[in-house]
């Protein structure tokens, strides 16, 4: 493995990382550029990254499906983009979907990959790159997604790109502990530094609780590591990584054990129960013998027969595997304020999106009556996807409520 690790003094290395107690939000210097999703339909959401070659910056997009309920292989048809600045338009183009171009694989059927090119020129302080991406469904008009990038001339200074062995962009803020990786970089002399940290953060508090007073403190890199251009490499410890450490466009990733974002394992499926069970269940499945047992039998006795317990279960780890791929930040997603909502009421009637708030509506239903959670985007240099939930009292009616239905083994909410 072409990884040179070296233990760097913690005088040399030391990091400090905000967090408070309830609501972790790391923190390190220096900040990436800005780079921002905003008004999207409740549908997609976009991740990316870039690489600068010597006249372009190129940007490798993903798409994902928010409702899971679209097949954006499907019924994408194109993505129209524009670079505006100082009221003119810079330039604009069309991407059309070739039908036969198949999604990225580690994201199934679910998302879609697309590459953008912009010259140098374009890239400008207060430039913004803006995408639509165009659908067409059976029946309906045409509709889009649109999206807004701020372009920054420190972009143009990250040449090296991160693909995985497969050659695809490693665009997702997540891998698993056997994934292989390559750093591409036209100068072969060039590494990549990375800080290691293996931080504990706790799953999402309810909604209704009252987040305790933020206590700041301080954690540092346990290692550090220099990637060479070229070479394979597997990041093998769990934990969380500041890929480009030293630079300007600094990110995190988090590297999770296993097949995540799916869950397989024993352990891994007792973990999202936090949400469903009392202290004294969850004392008593962490000290199980058997965990694989426990977690069936924890099912069993909620849906009180074998076939209701499948059902369940397909439906709730199915949910904690979207959760993981939408909401992953320096945590898994199921632990997020979103993918703790996601996991018990499942997915939004309506998402909104305003700024830095992203709002989602439950419409009343037999089911469910309205109900509204509000969720504000924090600052974290480690990712661009930690949001925050508004905590509210009143929610607590509602929460358990909707948590007695699992536990009576209600599948269709």
């Amino acid at each position: 493995m072409a990884i040179k690790a070296l233990i760097y003094s913690l005088l040399l290395i030391c990091v400090s990382i905000a967090i408070s107690c309830s609501q972790p939000v790391p923190t390190i210097p220096p900040a990436a550029p800005s780079k921002k999703a905003v008004k999207t339909t409740p549908e997609v959401n976009i991740q990316y990254t870039w690489q600068a070659t010597q006249d372009s910056l190129h940007l490798h997009l993903l798409f994902l499906d928010y409702s899971r309920v679209m097949d954006l292989h499907r019924t994408t048809t194109s993505l129209s983009y524009q670079v505006s600045g100082n009221k003119t338009i810079v330039l604009s183009d069309t991407i059309l979907i070739d039908k036969q171009e198949r999604p990225l694989h580690h994201v199934s059927d679910e998302g879609i990959y697309l590459k953008v090119s912009i010259p140098h020129l374009a890239v400008a302080a207060g430039n913004i790159l803006h995408l639509k991406l165009w659908q067409n469904f059976a029946g309906e008009t045409s509709m889009h997604s649109a999206f807004k990038i701020e372009l920054q001339p420190e972009m143009l200074t990250k040449k090296g790109l991160l693909v995985t062995a497969s050659g695809e962009p490693q665009i997702q803020n997540h891998i698993t502990t056997s994934d292989k990786l390559v750093l591409q970089n036209p100068d072969s002399a060039v590494t990549m530094a990375v800080y290691y940290f293996k931080p504990e953060f706790s799953p999402a508090i309810p909604p209704m609780a009252e987040p305790p007073t933020a206590n700041i403190r301080t954690l540092t890199p346990q290692d550090t590591l220099f990637v060479t251009a070229q070479d394979t490499f597997i990041l093998d410890r769990e934990g969380l990584y500041m890929l480009w450490a030293d630079k300007p466009y600094a990110k995190g990733l988090l590297v999770e054990p296993g097949f995540f974002p799916k869950v397989s394992m024993a352990n891994e499926m007792l973990q999202p129960l936090i949400y469903l069970t009392t202290s004294a269940e969850r004392d008593k499945l962490f000290k199980a013998s058997d965990t694989k047992s426990a977690v069936d039998n924890f099912w069993l006795n909620v849906a009180g027969e074998k076939h209701l317990a499948r059902e369940l279960i397909r439906t709730y780890y199915g949910r904690v595997e979207h959760a993981n791929k939408l909401y992953t930040s320096h945590k898994p997603g199921w632990a997020t304020d979103r993918g703790m909502i996601y996991l018990i009421y499942g997915p939004p009637s309506d998402i909104s999106r305003v700024a830095k708030t992203e709002t989602w509506i439950y419409r009343e239903s037999e089911m469910h009556p309205y109900i509204k959670f509000v969720f504000t985007k924090k600052e974290n240099n480690f990712t661009e996807n930690h949001y925050e939930l508004l905590r509210r009292r009143e929610y607590e009616e509602s929460w358990y409520s909707t948590v007695a239905k699992w536990r009576a083994g209600i599948t269709d909410m």
